[in-house]
Protein backbone atom coordinates (compact mmCIF):
# COMPACT_ATOMS: atom_id res chain seq x y z
CA UNK A 1 0.00 0.00 0.00
CA UNK A 2 2.86 2.25 1.09
CA UNK A 3 4.36 1.27 -1.94
CA UNK A 4 1.84 1.74 -3.99
CA UNK A 5 1.03 5.15 -2.82
CA UNK A 6 4.68 6.49 -2.92
CA UNK A 7 4.14 5.00 -6.19
CA UNK A 8 1.30 7.15 -6.61
CA UNK A 9 2.16 10.07 -4.85
CA UNK A 10 5.27 9.91 -7.32
CA UNK A 11 3.86 9.88 -10.13
CA UNK A 12 1.35 12.86 -9.08
CA UNK A 13 3.30 15.62 -10.97
CA UNK A 14 3.55 13.72 -14.20
CA UNK A 15 -0.07 12.93 -13.73
CA UNK A 16 -1.24 16.94 -13.19
CA UNK A 17 1.20 17.33 -15.62
CA UNK A 18 -0.85 15.36 -18.17
CA UNK A 19 -4.31 16.63 -16.76
CA UNK A 20 -3.04 20.42 -17.50
CA UNK A 21 -2.27 19.27 -20.71
CA UNK A 22 -5.70 17.84 -21.83
CA UNK A 23 -7.07 20.80 -20.19
CA UNK A 24 -5.45 23.21 -22.36
CA UNK A 25 -6.27 20.87 -25.58
CA UNK A 26 -9.76 20.91 -24.62
CA UNK A 27 -9.76 24.52 -24.20
CA UNK A 28 -8.04 24.97 -28.00
CA UNK A 29 -10.72 22.75 -29.12
CA UNK A 30 -13.36 24.35 -27.69
CA UNK A 31 -13.33 27.85 -27.78
CA UNK A 32 -12.91 29.57 -31.43
CA UNK A 33 -10.59 32.93 -31.38
CA UNK A 34 -12.53 35.75 -32.19
CA UNK A 35 -10.46 37.38 -35.15
CA UNK A 36 -11.81 34.28 -36.19
CA UNK A 37 -15.41 34.31 -35.70
CA UNK A 38 -16.11 37.44 -37.77
CA UNK A 39 -18.45 36.83 -40.10
CA UNK A 40 -20.19 39.06 -42.54
CA UNK A 41 -23.59 38.75 -44.14
CA UNK A 42 -25.34 41.69 -46.06
CA UNK A 43 -22.83 44.14 -45.09
CA UNK A 44 -23.33 43.79 -41.12
CA UNK A 45 -20.57 42.53 -39.16
CA UNK A 46 -20.90 39.95 -36.10
CA UNK A 47 -18.04 38.68 -34.03
CA UNK A 48 -19.58 35.08 -32.23
CA UNK A 49 -17.81 32.70 -30.00
CA UNK A 50 -18.54 29.13 -31.72
CA UNK A 51 -18.36 26.04 -29.59
CA UNK A 52 -15.81 23.15 -31.62
CA UNK A 53 -18.07 20.45 -32.28
CA UNK A 54 -16.72 17.15 -31.58
CA UNK A 55 -17.29 14.11 -33.78
CA UNK A 56 -20.02 12.53 -32.83
CA UNK A 57 -19.78 9.20 -31.03
CA UNK A 58 -22.16 6.40 -30.45
CA UNK A 59 -20.40 4.97 -27.11
CA UNK A 60 -21.76 5.22 -24.25
CA UNK A 61 -20.55 6.98 -20.91
CA UNK A 62 -19.06 3.88 -19.13
CA UNK A 63 -17.43 3.46 -22.51
CA UNK A 64 -15.98 6.90 -22.66
CA UNK A 65 -15.01 6.62 -19.03
CA UNK A 66 -13.29 3.11 -18.98
CA UNK A 67 -11.00 4.25 -22.19
CA UNK A 68 -9.32 7.69 -20.11
CA UNK A 69 -6.27 6.24 -18.82
CA UNK A 70 -5.16 5.04 -15.33
CA UNK A 71 -3.41 9.24 -14.73
CA UNK A 72 -6.90 10.66 -15.81
CA UNK A 73 -8.62 8.48 -13.67
CA UNK A 74 -6.72 8.71 -11.07
CA UNK A 75 -6.66 13.13 -11.30
CA UNK A 76 -11.00 12.79 -11.41
CA UNK A 77 -10.65 10.93 -8.70
CA UNK A 78 -7.69 12.56 -6.41
CA UNK A 79 -8.26 16.06 -7.93
CA UNK A 80 -5.20 18.53 -7.39
CA UNK A 81 -5.31 20.90 -4.38
CA UNK A 82 -4.30 23.65 -6.44
CA UNK A 83 -6.77 23.12 -9.45
CA UNK A 84 -9.93 25.70 -8.20
CA UNK A 85 -6.94 28.01 -7.86
CA UNK A 86 -5.72 27.59 -11.33
CA UNK A 87 -9.29 27.66 -12.68
CA UNK A 88 -10.01 30.70 -11.09
CA UNK A 89 -6.45 32.57 -11.98
CA UNK A 90 -7.38 31.06 -15.92
CA UNK A 91 -10.70 32.53 -16.14
CA UNK A 92 -9.45 35.82 -14.74
CA UNK A 93 -6.19 35.56 -17.30
CA UNK A 94 -9.19 34.90 -20.21
CA UNK A 95 -11.26 37.82 -19.05
CA UNK A 96 -8.39 40.08 -18.42
CA UNK A 97 -7.55 38.84 -22.31
CA UNK A 98 -11.12 39.00 -23.64
CA UNK A 99 -12.19 42.35 -22.22
CA UNK A 100 -8.49 43.38 -23.76
CA UNK A 101 -9.25 42.31 -27.09
CA UNK A 102 -13.18 43.77 -27.14
CA UNK A 103 -11.68 47.00 -26.00
CA UNK A 104 -8.82 47.42 -28.72
CA UNK A 105 -9.92 44.86 -30.79
CA UNK A 106 -11.14 46.36 -34.18
CA UNK A 107 -13.82 44.18 -36.24
CA UNK A 108 -14.00 45.37 -39.88
CA UNK A 109 -17.23 45.86 -40.96
CA UNK A 110 -17.65 44.88 -44.76
CA UNK A 111 -20.40 46.32 -47.62
CA UNK A 112 -21.34 44.45 -50.49
CA UNK A 113 -21.94 45.97 -53.60
CA UNK A 114 -23.21 43.90 -56.48
CA UNK A 115 -23.00 45.24 -60.74
CA UNK A 116 -21.36 44.34 -63.80
CA UNK A 117 -18.87 45.74 -65.75
CA UNK A 118 -18.76 49.15 -68.01
CA UNK A 119 -16.56 50.93 -69.86
CA UNK A 120 -15.56 53.95 -68.15
CA UNK A 121 -15.95 58.09 -69.31
CA UNK A 122 -18.88 59.63 -70.53
CA UNK A 123 -21.59 57.33 -71.48
CA UNK A 124 -24.35 58.12 -74.09
CA UNK A 125 -27.83 59.07 -72.90
CA UNK A 126 -30.92 57.52 -74.47
CA UNK A 127 -33.72 60.03 -74.17
CA UNK A 128 -37.04 60.16 -75.81
CA UNK A 129 -38.23 63.38 -77.26
CA UNK A 130 -41.89 63.06 -76.97
CA UNK A 131 -44.16 60.70 -74.70
CA UNK A 132 -44.93 57.19 -75.39
CA UNK A 133 -46.01 53.65 -74.13
CA UNK A 134 -43.20 51.11 -73.59
CA UNK A 135 -44.27 48.30 -75.97
CA UNK A 136 -41.04 46.13 -75.87
CA UNK A 137 -37.52 45.84 -73.75
CA UNK A 138 -34.94 44.29 -75.72
CA UNK A 139 -31.87 44.55 -73.62
CA UNK A 140 -31.15 44.49 -70.21
CA UNK A 141 -28.18 46.30 -68.25
CA UNK A 142 -24.65 45.33 -69.00
CA UNK A 143 -26.16 43.53 -72.72
CA UNK A 144 -23.25 44.54 -75.03
CA UNK A 145 -24.88 46.50 -78.33
CA UNK A 146 -23.85 47.56 -81.34
CA UNK A 147 -24.13 51.26 -82.85
CA UNK A 148 -27.65 50.89 -84.02
CA UNK A 149 -29.14 48.25 -82.49
CA UNK A 150 -32.50 48.56 -80.93
CA UNK A 151 -32.70 49.13 -76.97
CA UNK A 152 -36.44 49.77 -76.73
CA UNK A 153 -40.02 50.00 -78.34
CA UNK A 154 -42.77 52.75 -78.17
CA UNK A 155 -45.91 52.23 -79.15
CA UNK A 156 -45.82 52.48 -83.20
CA UNK A 157 -49.44 51.84 -84.26
CA UNK A 158 -50.72 55.77 -84.22
CA UNK A 159 -47.01 56.54 -85.83
CA UNK A 160 -47.34 53.60 -88.57
CA UNK A 161 -51.57 54.96 -89.52
CA UNK A 162 -49.99 58.25 -90.10
CA UNK A 163 -47.42 57.40 -92.10
CA UNK A 164 -49.07 55.34 -94.07
CA UNK A 165 -51.89 57.91 -94.35
CA UNK A 166 -49.44 60.44 -95.49
CA UNK A 167 -48.11 57.89 -97.92
CA UNK A 168 -51.61 57.66 -99.42
CA UNK A 169 -52.01 61.40 -99.68
CA UNK A 170 -48.16 61.90 -101.46
CA UNK A 171 -49.18 59.15 -104.11
CA UNK A 172 -52.21 60.83 -105.04
CA UNK A 173 -50.38 64.21 -104.97
CA UNK A 174 -47.66 62.51 -106.70
CA UNK A 175 -50.59 61.02 -109.15
CA UNK A 176 -52.10 64.43 -109.76
CA UNK A 177 -48.96 66.18 -110.11
CA UNK A 178 -47.86 63.43 -113.04
CA UNK A 179 -51.67 64.30 -114.70
CA UNK A 180 -50.99 68.12 -114.39
CA UNK A 181 -47.61 67.76 -116.02
CA UNK A 182 -48.98 65.90 -118.91
CA UNK A 183 -51.69 68.26 -119.64
CA UNK A 184 -48.80 71.26 -119.10
CA UNK A 185 -46.64 69.35 -121.24
CA UNK A 186 -49.64 69.07 -123.95
CA UNK A 187 -50.85 72.40 -123.78
CA UNK A 188 -47.01 73.11 -124.59
CA UNK A 189 -46.96 71.37 -126.97
CA UNK A 190 -50.32 73.05 -128.28
CA UNK A 191 -49.25 76.42 -128.27
CA UNK A 192 -46.06 75.70 -129.95
CA UNK A 193 -48.06 73.86 -132.64
CA UNK A 194 -50.46 76.74 -132.59
CA UNK A 195 -47.81 79.23 -133.12
CA UNK A 196 -45.98 77.55 -135.83
CA UNK A 197 -49.09 77.40 -137.56
CA UNK A 198 -49.62 80.77 -136.99
CA UNK A 199 -46.21 81.68 -138.16
CA UNK A 200 -46.65 79.08 -141.20
CA UNK A 201 -50.37 80.79 -142.21
CA UNK A 202 -48.66 84.72 -141.47
CA UNK A 203 -45.69 83.46 -144.28
CA UNK A 204 -48.28 82.24 -146.12
CA UNK A 205 -50.47 85.28 -146.10
CA UNK A 206 -47.93 87.67 -146.54
CA UNK A 207 -46.09 85.51 -149.34
CA UNK A 208 -49.29 85.99 -151.04
CA UNK A 209 -50.01 89.47 -150.16
CA UNK A 210 -46.33 89.87 -151.40
CA UNK A 211 -47.29 88.32 -154.78
CA UNK A 212 -50.63 90.41 -154.91
CA UNK A 213 -48.82 93.46 -154.33
CA UNK A 214 -46.37 92.43 -157.38
CA UNK A 215 -49.16 92.21 -159.42
CA UNK A 216 -50.80 95.51 -158.48
CA UNK A 217 -47.12 96.89 -159.13
CA UNK A 218 -47.13 95.27 -162.49
CA UNK A 219 -50.48 96.01 -163.92
CA UNK A 220 -49.83 99.99 -162.47
CA UNK A 221 -46.40 99.79 -164.34
CA UNK A 222 -48.71 98.03 -167.39
CA UNK A 223 -51.21 100.83 -167.27
CA UNK A 224 -48.43 103.49 -166.99
CA UNK A 225 -47.46 101.80 -169.98
CA UNK A 226 -50.53 101.95 -171.63
CA UNK A 227 -51.42 105.11 -170.77
CA UNK A 228 -47.97 106.39 -172.46
CA UNK A 229 -48.52 103.83 -175.60
CA UNK A 230 -52.40 105.74 -175.39
CA UNK A 231 -50.82 108.68 -175.27
CA UNK A 232 -48.00 108.63 -178.34
CA UNK A 233 -51.00 107.13 -180.50
CA UNK A 234 -53.11 109.62 -179.31
CA UNK A 235 -50.21 112.38 -180.11
CA UNK A 236 -49.62 110.13 -183.54
CA UNK A 237 -53.39 110.63 -184.31
CA UNK A 238 -53.48 114.49 -183.42
CA UNK A 239 -49.92 114.12 -186.06
CA UNK A 240 -51.71 112.28 -188.54
CA UNK A 241 -55.16 114.26 -188.85
CA UNK A 242 -53.17 117.23 -190.35
CA UNK A 243 -51.39 115.55 -193.03
CA UNK A 244 -54.96 114.07 -193.97
CA UNK A 245 -56.82 117.67 -193.95
CA UNK A 246 -53.19 118.98 -196.43
CA UNK A 247 -53.66 115.96 -198.65
CA UNK A 248 -57.52 116.73 -199.34
CA UNK A 249 -56.82 120.02 -199.70
CA UNK A 250 -54.11 119.45 -202.37
CA UNK A 251 -56.42 117.02 -203.83
CA UNK A 252 -59.12 119.78 -203.85
CA UNK A 253 -56.16 121.99 -205.16
CA UNK A 254 -55.92 119.44 -208.21
CA UNK A 255 -59.35 118.69 -208.93
CA UNK A 256 -59.82 122.69 -209.16
CA UNK A 257 -56.66 122.44 -211.83
CA UNK A 258 -58.23 119.59 -213.21
CA UNK A 259 -61.86 121.62 -213.49
CA UNK A 260 -59.12 124.66 -214.98
CA UNK A 261 -57.33 122.44 -218.04
CA UNK A 262 -61.02 120.83 -219.10
CA UNK A 263 -62.27 124.42 -219.31
CA UNK A 264 -59.46 125.63 -220.97
CA UNK A 265 -59.30 122.35 -222.96
CA UNK A 266 -62.94 122.78 -223.87
CA UNK A 267 -62.26 126.56 -225.04
CA UNK A 268 -59.17 125.21 -226.46
CA UNK A 269 -61.69 123.28 -228.95
CA UNK A 270 -64.01 125.84 -229.38
CA UNK A 271 -61.60 127.71 -230.39
CA UNK A 272 -60.29 125.08 -232.77
CA UNK A 273 -63.44 124.46 -234.40
CA UNK A 274 -63.37 128.02 -234.76
CA UNK A 275 -59.55 128.03 -236.20
CA UNK A 276 -58.59 130.29 -234.04
CA UNK A 277 -55.97 128.26 -232.45
CA UNK A 278 -54.03 125.44 -233.56
CA UNK A 279 -54.24 121.34 -232.68
CA UNK A 280 -50.28 122.00 -230.98
CA UNK A 281 -52.21 124.13 -228.26
CA UNK A 282 -55.08 121.60 -227.92
CA UNK A 283 -52.64 118.62 -227.45
CA UNK A 284 -50.82 120.89 -225.03
CA UNK A 285 -54.07 121.24 -223.04
CA UNK A 286 -55.18 117.61 -223.19
CA UNK A 287 -51.34 116.74 -222.19
CA UNK A 288 -51.41 119.35 -219.23
CA UNK A 289 -54.86 117.65 -217.92
CA UNK A 290 -53.42 114.37 -218.05
CA UNK A 291 -51.15 115.58 -215.93
CA UNK A 292 -53.64 117.07 -213.62
CA UNK A 293 -55.50 114.08 -213.34
CA UNK A 294 -52.28 111.82 -212.75
CA UNK A 295 -51.24 113.89 -209.89
CA UNK A 296 -55.01 113.13 -208.87
CA UNK A 297 -54.88 110.17 -209.28
CA UNK A 298 -51.45 109.70 -207.11
CA UNK A 299 -52.41 112.12 -204.42
CA UNK A 300 -55.52 109.99 -203.79
CA UNK A 301 -53.55 106.94 -204.19
CA UNK A 302 -50.59 107.52 -201.49
CA UNK A 303 -51.03 111.09 -199.54
CA UNK A 304 -54.68 110.28 -198.51
CA UNK A 305 -54.69 106.66 -198.69
CA UNK A 306 -51.56 106.49 -196.63
CA UNK A 307 -52.95 109.15 -194.26
CA UNK A 308 -56.17 107.07 -193.78
CA UNK A 309 -54.55 104.21 -193.25
CA UNK A 310 -52.37 105.75 -190.93
CA UNK A 311 -54.92 107.18 -188.79
CA UNK A 312 -56.82 104.18 -189.08
CA UNK A 313 -54.14 102.09 -187.67
CA UNK A 314 -53.67 104.83 -184.95
CA UNK A 315 -57.33 104.53 -183.91
CA UNK A 316 -57.28 101.23 -183.77
CA UNK A 317 -53.97 100.62 -181.79
CA UNK A 318 -55.92 103.47 -179.24
CA UNK A 319 -59.07 101.27 -178.67
CA UNK A 320 -56.49 98.11 -178.21
CA UNK A 321 -54.50 99.82 -175.54
CA UNK A 322 -58.15 101.54 -174.17
CA UNK A 323 -59.36 98.01 -174.13
CA UNK A 324 -56.09 96.40 -172.71
CA UNK A 325 -55.75 99.62 -170.41
CA UNK A 326 -59.69 98.59 -169.30
CA UNK A 327 -58.74 95.45 -168.93
CA UNK A 328 -55.41 95.90 -167.24
CA UNK A 329 -57.47 98.60 -164.64
CA UNK A 330 -60.11 95.28 -164.12
CA UNK A 331 -57.52 93.35 -162.93
CA UNK A 332 -55.35 96.36 -160.82
CA UNK A 333 -58.80 96.29 -159.21
CA UNK A 334 -59.14 92.92 -158.64
CA UNK A 335 -55.59 92.75 -157.30
CA UNK A 336 -56.26 95.57 -154.94
CA UNK A 337 -58.97 93.82 -153.66
CA UNK A 338 -57.68 90.04 -153.36
CA UNK A 339 -54.39 92.13 -151.73
CA UNK A 340 -56.89 94.02 -149.22
CA UNK A 341 -58.78 90.45 -148.47
CA UNK A 342 -55.44 88.92 -147.33
CA UNK A 343 -54.19 91.52 -145.59
CA UNK A 344 -57.95 91.52 -144.33
CA UNK A 345 -57.47 87.92 -143.54
CA UNK A 346 -54.16 87.68 -142.51
CA UNK A 347 -54.85 90.53 -139.53
CA UNK A 348 -58.12 88.20 -138.93
CA UNK A 349 -55.70 84.93 -138.20
CA UNK A 350 -53.16 87.00 -136.87
CA UNK A 351 -55.72 88.14 -134.45
CA UNK A 352 -57.54 84.67 -134.41
CA UNK A 353 -53.77 83.14 -133.40
CA UNK A 354 -53.01 85.53 -130.94
CA UNK A 355 -56.20 85.00 -129.20
CA UNK A 356 -55.70 81.25 -129.31
CA UNK A 357 -52.18 81.73 -128.22
CA UNK A 358 -53.22 83.89 -125.29
CA UNK A 359 -55.76 81.03 -124.32
CA UNK A 360 -53.08 78.45 -124.69
CA UNK A 361 -51.07 81.05 -122.24
CA UNK A 362 -53.67 81.20 -120.09
CA UNK A 363 -54.15 77.62 -120.04
CA UNK A 364 -50.71 76.93 -119.36
CA UNK A 365 -50.12 79.71 -116.62
CA UNK A 366 -53.18 78.58 -114.97
CA UNK A 367 -51.47 75.12 -115.23
CA UNK A 368 -48.82 75.83 -114.01
CA UNK A 369 -49.98 77.46 -110.86
CA UNK A 370 -51.96 74.50 -110.53
CA UNK A 371 -48.98 72.27 -111.21
CA UNK A 372 -47.14 74.43 -108.64
CA UNK A 373 -49.98 73.98 -106.32
CA UNK A 374 -49.39 70.36 -106.67
CA UNK A 375 -45.59 70.52 -106.31
CA UNK A 376 -45.95 72.44 -102.95
CA UNK A 377 -48.50 70.06 -101.46
CA UNK A 378 -46.07 67.24 -102.46
CA UNK A 379 -43.36 69.08 -100.82
CA UNK A 380 -45.43 69.42 -97.76
CA UNK A 381 -46.69 66.16 -97.68
CA UNK A 382 -42.83 65.07 -98.15
CA UNK A 383 -42.14 67.13 -94.94
CA UNK A 384 -44.57 65.74 -93.18
CA UNK A 385 -44.12 62.42 -93.90
CA UNK A 386 -40.18 62.63 -93.53
CA UNK A 387 -41.27 64.00 -90.06
CA UNK A 388 -43.88 61.51 -89.36
CA UNK A 389 -40.97 58.55 -90.15
CA UNK A 390 -38.64 60.47 -88.24
CA UNK A 391 -40.68 60.40 -85.52
CA UNK A 392 -41.61 56.57 -86.23
CA UNK A 393 -38.04 55.85 -86.28
CA UNK A 394 -37.64 57.73 -82.82
CA UNK A 395 -40.13 55.42 -81.36
CA UNK A 396 -37.25 52.71 -81.71
CA UNK A 397 -34.68 53.80 -78.91
CA UNK A 398 -31.37 52.49 -80.74
CA UNK A 399 -27.61 52.31 -79.72
CA UNK A 400 -25.60 55.20 -80.85
CA UNK A 401 -22.58 53.61 -80.41
CA UNK A 402 -20.87 50.00 -79.70
CA UNK A 403 -20.97 49.81 -76.22
CA UNK A 404 -22.69 48.33 -73.24
CA UNK A 405 -25.92 49.32 -71.56
CA UNK A 406 -24.91 50.66 -68.41
CA UNK A 407 -28.03 51.60 -67.20
CA UNK A 408 -31.80 50.64 -68.08
CA UNK A 409 -34.48 52.90 -66.52
CA UNK A 410 -36.98 50.84 -67.94
CA UNK A 411 -38.46 47.47 -65.89
CA UNK A 412 -41.19 46.16 -67.99
CA UNK A 413 -43.42 47.00 -71.20
CA UNK A 414 -46.07 49.33 -71.07
CA UNK A 415 -44.32 52.07 -68.79
CA UNK A 416 -45.01 55.49 -70.05
CA UNK A 417 -41.52 57.68 -71.25
CA UNK A 418 -41.60 61.57 -70.90
CA UNK A 419 -39.41 63.62 -72.60
CA UNK A 420 -35.97 64.47 -71.48
CA UNK A 421 -36.18 61.45 -69.48
CA UNK A 422 -33.33 59.18 -69.77
CA UNK A 423 -34.24 55.43 -70.26
CA UNK A 424 -30.89 54.06 -71.08
CA UNK A 425 -27.32 54.78 -71.08
CA UNK A 426 -24.22 53.17 -73.33
CA UNK A 427 -21.43 53.12 -72.11
CA UNK A 428 -18.93 52.76 -75.07
CA UNK A 429 -16.82 49.61 -75.63
CA UNK A 430 -13.46 51.06 -76.00
CA UNK A 431 -13.22 53.06 -72.53
CA UNK A 432 -11.58 51.33 -69.88
CA UNK A 433 -13.79 49.09 -67.39
CA UNK A 434 -15.48 49.93 -64.21
CA UNK A 435 -17.63 47.98 -61.83
CA UNK A 436 -20.89 49.67 -62.27
CA UNK A 437 -22.73 48.66 -58.50
CA UNK A 438 -25.32 49.04 -56.35
CA UNK A 439 -25.22 49.46 -52.87
CA UNK A 440 -27.89 49.66 -49.88
CA UNK A 441 -29.12 52.63 -48.41
CA UNK A 442 -27.82 51.57 -44.96
CA UNK A 443 -24.30 51.00 -46.04
CA UNK A 444 -24.01 54.24 -48.71
CA UNK A 445 -23.67 56.60 -45.69
CA UNK A 446 -20.45 54.96 -44.88
CA UNK A 447 -18.52 54.88 -48.48
CA UNK A 448 -16.52 57.63 -49.91
CA UNK A 449 -14.47 58.31 -52.93
CA UNK A 450 -11.13 56.95 -52.86
CA UNK A 451 -12.45 54.32 -50.51
CA UNK A 452 -10.49 50.94 -51.55
CA UNK A 453 -12.40 47.40 -52.16
CA UNK A 454 -12.35 44.27 -53.29
CA UNK A 455 -13.66 42.73 -56.01
CA UNK A 456 -14.88 39.12 -57.04
CA UNK A 457 -16.13 38.03 -60.69
CA UNK A 458 -19.05 35.66 -60.64
CA UNK A 459 -17.71 33.94 -63.96
CA UNK A 460 -14.01 33.87 -62.08
CA UNK A 461 -14.35 32.18 -58.10
CA UNK A 462 -11.96 34.34 -56.57
CA UNK A 463 -10.46 30.93 -54.43
CA UNK A 464 -8.98 29.89 -57.42
CA UNK A 465 -8.77 33.16 -59.55
CA UNK A 466 -8.27 35.03 -57.14
CA UNK A 467 -9.09 38.62 -55.60
CA UNK A 468 -8.64 42.27 -57.85
CA UNK A 469 -8.13 45.37 -56.07
CA UNK A 470 -9.82 48.73 -56.52
CA UNK A 471 -10.89 52.10 -55.43
CA UNK A 472 -14.55 53.84 -55.88
CA UNK A 473 -13.97 56.72 -58.28
CA UNK A 474 -18.01 57.79 -57.85
CA UNK A 475 -21.02 57.46 -56.04
CA UNK A 476 -24.57 58.43 -57.28
CA UNK A 477 -26.07 61.52 -55.95
CA UNK A 478 -29.68 60.30 -56.36
CA UNK A 479 -30.70 56.94 -54.89
CA UNK A 480 -32.91 54.18 -57.05
CA UNK A 481 -35.22 51.47 -56.36
CA UNK A 482 -34.09 47.65 -56.51
CA UNK A 483 -36.50 45.13 -56.44
CA UNK A 484 -34.76 43.01 -54.62
CA UNK A 485 -32.57 45.53 -52.01
CA UNK A 486 -34.84 48.62 -51.84
CA UNK A 487 -33.38 51.74 -51.56
CA UNK A 488 -29.59 51.68 -53.59
CA UNK A 489 -26.96 54.07 -54.38
CA UNK A 490 -24.73 53.54 -57.73
CA UNK A 491 -20.99 53.10 -57.31
CA UNK A 492 -18.33 53.26 -59.67
CA UNK A 493 -14.83 50.96 -58.89
CA UNK A 494 -12.03 51.34 -60.85
CA UNK A 495 -9.65 48.13 -61.51
CA UNK A 496 -5.94 48.35 -60.68
CA UNK A 497 -6.67 45.32 -63.53
CA UNK A 498 -8.33 44.14 -66.27
CA UNK A 499 -7.41 40.57 -65.96
CA UNK A 500 -7.46 37.31 -64.16
CA UNK A 501 -4.57 34.49 -63.94
CA UNK A 502 -5.31 31.05 -64.48
CA UNK A 503 -1.99 29.77 -64.14
CA UNK A 504 0.63 31.40 -66.80
CA UNK A 505 -2.52 32.31 -68.76
CA UNK A 506 -4.15 35.62 -68.57
CA UNK A 507 -7.99 36.37 -68.93
CA UNK A 508 -9.18 39.57 -70.03
CA UNK A 509 -12.65 40.82 -68.29
CA UNK A 510 -14.85 41.77 -70.25
CA UNK A 511 -18.05 44.04 -69.80
CA UNK A 512 -21.19 43.12 -68.98
CA UNK A 513 -19.63 40.33 -66.28
CA UNK A 514 -21.04 40.43 -63.01
CA UNK A 515 -18.95 40.28 -59.79
CA UNK A 516 -19.01 42.21 -56.38
CA UNK A 517 -17.57 44.98 -54.56
CA UNK A 518 -16.54 44.82 -50.89
CA UNK A 519 -15.86 47.97 -49.25
CA UNK A 520 -14.82 48.46 -45.72
CA UNK A 521 -17.11 50.64 -44.53
CA UNK A 522 -16.03 51.10 -41.04
CA UNK A 523 -13.86 49.51 -38.33
CA UNK A 524 -15.81 48.52 -34.97
CA UNK A 525 -14.19 47.89 -31.39
CA UNK A 526 -15.80 44.26 -30.06
CA UNK A 527 -17.12 45.50 -27.13
CA UNK A 528 -19.54 48.55 -29.37
CA UNK A 529 -20.73 45.28 -31.15
CA UNK A 530 -21.12 43.14 -27.94
CA UNK A 531 -23.27 45.83 -26.49
CA UNK A 532 -25.30 47.01 -30.16
CA UNK A 533 -28.10 44.74 -28.42
CA UNK A 534 -28.44 46.58 -25.22
CA UNK A 535 -28.16 49.90 -26.92
CA UNK A 536 -30.98 48.86 -28.91
CA UNK A 537 -33.17 47.97 -26.20
CA UNK A 538 -32.37 51.26 -24.78
CA UNK A 539 -33.28 53.12 -27.85
CA UNK A 540 -36.73 50.96 -27.38
CA UNK A 541 -37.41 52.36 -24.28
CA UNK A 542 -36.51 49.01 -22.15
CA UNK A 543 -35.20 50.26 -19.03
CA UNK A 544 -32.07 47.64 -18.01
Amino acid sequence: MIARGGESSSQTPKTISNETLDSTRTARLSLVPAAEAVSTYGGMTGATMTLAESPASTTTLAERTTAWSADFQAFLDRPSASLPRRLIVGGIAFCLVFGIMAWFGRVEEVGRATGQLVPKGETYKVEPIESGKVTRIAVKEGDVVKAGQVLVELDTELAKKEVERLEQMLSAYQFEGRQKQALLDRALLEAQTLKAIATEDAQEQRLAIAQAREKIATKRNLLTQLSLEIAAVRARKSQIKPLSAVAKRRLVQLDLEEAAHRERLKRLRAMQKEGAVSLEYIFQAEQSLRQVQQQIGLSQLQEVASTDEQLFQAEQSLRELQDRMTQSQGELSASLKEAQRLETELNQKQAQGRRMLLEAEQRIQQLKVESAQIKAKIAETKNLLASEQAKLKQRFFRAPVDGVVSRLNLKNAGEVVQPGEAIAEIAPSDAPLVLSAVLPDREAGFVKKGMPVKVKFDAYPFQDYGIISGKIVSISSDAEQNERLGTVYRVKVELDRNYVNEGRRTIRLRAGQTGSADIIIRRRRFADILFDPIRQLQRSGIDL
